[in-house]
Order: structure tokens, then C-alpha cells, then sequence
């Protein structure tokens, strides 16, 4: 890591690359540079204490470096300089990109011994984590000695299970809990595995909660300069194609299940909710065809900004949901209102994952992702989402 981000240092100096030897005298040069390294270092810690895999750490690395090296930038009074960190953290990113692509081809597969065929559904994942499965049988513990770990699942006991078992723990063998492997490699928690005695808002809490919302309002106000002229752009663009109203304001609920006015740009006809509240459909009618465009790239989220300066959302959570629905859900959906326990937000790991949802089975599905959230929340899989946010946002995934 410090090698690597010595050759960034270089090549930025070696290309002559604005901000990096050209930002006025040689002690304020050195100073960001300084600065620079211990942001590095710092995203160092970051990412070893995230729950992705070593791969996934790494390309986590330049994004938490970007977070810390910025708020270091601001803090020291050089914050018109951080917009020359986003070169430097794309090229850094793709240097990443192929020495992880290299390794991916030289490393050997990791052996999971299993004592029953995978999922069928789990075989892609697998596969894209370099990971092989092997089914072990009770007449051959000697073939423990062929594989890495070993995964099992406690809430599925049998004589075969606990006779392999004891022979890894006399090898000493990782063994790694099937659920949890499921967890990891889908983004997903088992709705099977949750029930009111297991999940409580107690288990929930972690002290990352009060940093988010330092993050929520120090990244908000660091970006009001980027953030009012674009709005400013996008209300005269609203406002030339449609009328008034420009913004749409619209009930829905927070944290602790209480209700709040969520504001965005209005994207769809003055009378849309004139047979009460429904899901945005492909090719809905209602949305005018500006609309669709600023749906499809975010754009008509971004007033949702406010609601994160007042304390009603989060950048990064659970989608709000409109009250109607809340109540129909939190009726046919087991534990829904736990999504409830921390703030909504502008994007999550749904939204990135899942995209958008329109039904009680998308819905149900989407529920799985915000557990994941809820219970692994950290700034390491905060960052990793605002990676995949980004990428979402080129790409329009999910829009309705």
C-alpha cells in the first residue's frame, strides 16, 4: 500500500499534474502531500476493518483514502484543492483494478469443504469469488486435508456434520457458518433466520451511528458549492418544461416509524396522486418526459439534501417508504419495521443492488438487502455503496 501510493506520488509529480506541482509554494505542496499519506494510512485502517474480502478491501483502500484526505483538505483550509484528489484517486483505483485482476489470475482457488451440494443460486457468487466447493462425505474425514475451510450449517445438526466437525477442529481448520457465508457472498440476510427474539434495535446500534451523521452534514455542506447551481439547474429545467410546482413534497416515514415531508424535484404530472398513492410503473404516464430523464440519473433526489441538514434522512440508508405503504407492509412482510431503526436515505444498498421496486415481492426481496444494512452497517460498506451509487447513477440501473 505505501509502495503503491509512493508511485502515485511520483507519477503525479513526474506528469506535472495540477494541484500536485503547481499548487503555489513548496510548503504548501508539501503540506497536502503530507496530508495526503496520512489519509492514506488512515483508509488503510478503514478498509482492514471492513467485512469485505481482501480484494474487495483493496478496491475499498482509495475510496475511504478519498473520504479522509478530503475532510483533512477542508480542515486545513485548502478545501478548494480536493476536487484535484479525484484524478488522483480514479488513477489510483485503476491501478488497483489491474493488480487485483493479475493476482485474480495467479492465486489459486479457495477450498470450501461442504457437506452438501451449494444452492444452485450461489454458484455465480462462488465463482466470482474465486471460491470452489467440495461436498465431503462421512466416508472420506481424510479428504478434510484437500480443503481450506469448512463451511457447516449449526441450525442443521446430523451425526455426519458434528463427525467432520471434530476432525477440522483437530486439524484446525477454519470453519466458516453456511448463513453467514450466504450473508457475505449475496448482501442479503435470510428472512427464515430473523424472528422478533433474535433481531431487537439494541443489537443494531454501534458507535459509527453518531460519525454518519457528523459525515451526513459535513459531505452535505462541503458540496452545497457543486450541489446549488446544479439545483438551480434543474428547477429552471422543471419549471420551463412543466409549471409549477417545481418541488413535490410528500409524506413518508423516518427513523423510530415517525413520519416526515420528503422534498424532491417534481417529476411527474400536477394530478399523479389523484387515485391516492401507487408505485411509478415502467413507461409510467404520469412522469413527464423531463421527468424520466432526471429520474433515471438521480437528479430529481438532490433537494432530498435538506431533509439530511434537518436529521430526517440519512445520505445513505433504507429508502423512505410513503406511509400507506408502511402500514400494508409492516402487515404482510415479517419485521418490516425494523428497516425503521436508523435513518433513511438519498441512496442504500438496496438501491444499488436491488434497484427499484414496484410489488409485495420486490418488496420482501428488498427487505433482505436493508437487513444487511442495518446490521453491518460501517463506513467501510457506506463507502462501498457510494461506489456502486456512483456507478448506478452512469449507468440509470433501476430507474423508474
Amino acid at each position: 500500500m505505501f509502495c503503491g501510493m509512493a508511485v502515485l506520488v511520483w507519477m503525479l509529480h513526474a506528469a506535472a499534474i495540477p494541484g500536485f506541482s503547481g499548487m503555489g509554494g513548496g510548503a504548501e505542496q508539501g503540506l497536502l502531500t503530507r496530508l495526503w499519506l496520512v489519509a492514506g494510512i488512515l483508509g488503510v485502517l478503514l478498509s482492514h476493518r471492513s467485512t469485505l474480502s481482501e480484494a474487495g478491501s483493496a478496491y475499498l483502500l482509495p475510496l475511504a483514502a478519498f473520504g479522509v484526505a478530503a475532510a483533512l483538505f477542508a480542515a486545513a483550509g485548502y478545501a478548494e484543492h480536493i476536487a484535484l484528489l479525484v484524478p488522483v484517486h480514479l488513477l489510483w483505483l485503476l491501478l488497483t483494478a489491474a493488480v487485483q485482476v493479475a493476482l485474480q489470475r495467479r492465486r489459486p482457488p479457495v477450498r470450501l469443504g461442504m457437506l452438501a451440494a451449494p444452492d444452485p443460486e450461489l454458484l455465480p457468487y462462488l465463482q466470482e469469488r474465486h471460491l470452489r466447493p467440495t461436498v465431503l462425505s462421512a466416508q472420506e474425514p481424510a479428504a478434510l486435508q484437500q480443503v481450506d475451510a469448512l463451511v457447516v450449517r449449526p441450525e442443521q445438526y446430523s451425526a455426519l456434520q458434528q463427525r467432520v466437525l471434530e476432525h477440522a477442529q483437530l486439524m484446525n481448520l477454519p470453519v466458516v457458518s453456511g448463513r453467514l457465508l450466504e450473508e457475505e457472498l449475496t448482501g442479503r440476510v435470510s428472512l427464515d433466520d430473523v424472528d422478533e427474539t433474535w433481531v431487537t434495535p439494541a443489537a443494531f446500534q454501534t458507535g459509527y451511528l453518531p460519525w454518519k451523521r457528523f459525515f451526513d452534514v459535513f459531505f452535505t455542506l462541503v458540496s452545497l458549492p457543486v450541489l446549488l447551481p446544479l439545483m438551480a439547474v434543474v428547477a429552471a429545467v422543471v419549471y420551463f418544461n412543466s409549471g409549477r410546482p417545481i418541488l413535490f413534497w410528500q409524506e413518508r416515514v423516518g427513523r423510530g416509524g415517525q413520519p416526515f415531508q420528503l422534498v424532491k424535484f417534481r417529476t411527474m404530472t400536477r394530478d399523479s396522486e389523484r387515485s391516492g398513492p401507487a408505485f411509478a410503473k415502467q413507461g409510467d404516464q404520469r412522469i413527464t418526459p423531463v421527468g424520466a430523464f432526471l429520474r433515471k440519473f438521480r437528479l430529481d433526489e438532490l433537494p432530498q439534501f435538506w431533509n439530511v441538514l434537518r436529521g430526517e434522512m440519512s445520505i445513505i440508508g433504507p429508502r423512505p417508504e410513503q406511509w400507506a405503504f408502511t402500514v400494508e407492509f409492516e402487515e404482510s412482510i415479517p419485521m418490516y419495521s425494523s428497516r425503521h431503526w436508523v435513518r433513511p436515505g438519498i441512496t442504500g444498498w438496496a438501491q444499488v443492488t436491488q434497484g427499484y421496486t414496484d410489488s409485495v415481492g420486490q418488496i420482501t426481496e428488498k427487505l433482505r438487502y436493508d437487513f444487511y444494512y442495518v446490521k453491518h452497517c460501517s463506513l467501510a460498506l457506506d463507502l462501498q455503496i457510494v461506489w456502486k451509487t456512483v456507478m448506478t447513477i452512469l449507468t440509470g440501473f433501476g430507474s423508474r
